[in-house]
């Protein structure tokens, strides 16, 4: 009796879950982008607006893209459950026409979340997508992904991601380095000097991980 209660709890788990994932996906509908728009404004969802952008040169053509954050703006739940997506659109040779070049409603943490030291950003160095996630407040996490526009697929790539973990009242943490294009992971441990400005490394492991590159569509969260 109590193995057939176990067996019930953990199929409407289940259920919970799938119903969970599926709201969450259908919050925001990658395949209703446009084709093709003369500015941002025009690949942003009713009911979205635009909470942090960054213009670049992505795909090495000399014309500048954008990268974009998304936050519902109206939402039907708590104010501090607003869902985030990322999108990225490649400008055109006709300087007013850009086209998506990618999505993903599923990786970054809602509105609210992500505690005290919550923060979200964007940025484009060197032809490289640069975002950037914090949560937590004494303990917290820092993620960090690259993503490179593949010419041959027009898709952005994941290339890489850093992921830090620490306890800001212990003054020390992980860092988690992942180059997905050689499948090489390095591990850091760190303390901070009495000054609490410089991170002191403790120790530092290299060791093989998947060579992966994953799409922007296809990247998860793990938080």
């Amino acid at each position: 009796m109590k193995k057939m209660s176990i067996v019930k709890l953990s199929l409407l788990l289940m259920i919970l879950l799938g119903w969970a994932a599926q709201a969450r996906a259908d919050v925001f509908s990658l395949k209703a982008l446009p084709p093709e728009g003369k500015s941002l404004s025009d690949f942003i969802p009713k009911g979205w607006t635009v909470e942090d952008q960054v213009s670049g040169d992505l795909n090495g053509d000399g014309i500048s893209d954008i990268a974009a954050i998304l936050v519902q703006a109206k939402p039907d739940g708590p104010e501090d459950e607003l869902q985030r997506a990322l999108i990225v659109l490649l400008g055109g040779s006709d300087k007013d026409k850009f086209v998506p070049a990618g999505a993903n409603n599923q990786f970054l943490q809602c509105k609210g979340c992500g505690g005290i030291k919550e923060m979200e950003g964007i940025g484009i160095k060197k032809g490289v997508l640069v975002v950037d996630q914090w949560m937590g407040s004494r303990e917290f996490a820092i993620e960090t992904w690259r993503l490179r526009y593949d010419p041959r697929t027009k898709r952005l790539l994941l290339i890489g991601k850093d992921r830090e973990t620490g306890d800001g009242m212990e003054g020390k943490g992980t860092i988690e380095s992942f180059n997905y294009l050689t499948g090489e992971k390095i591990t850091e441990t760190y303390h901070y000097d009495e000054s609490g400005e410089r991170k002191i490394t403790i120790s530092s492991k290299k060791e093989k991980s998947p060579r992966e590159t994953p799409f922007l569509e296809d990247i998860k969260p793990e938080w």
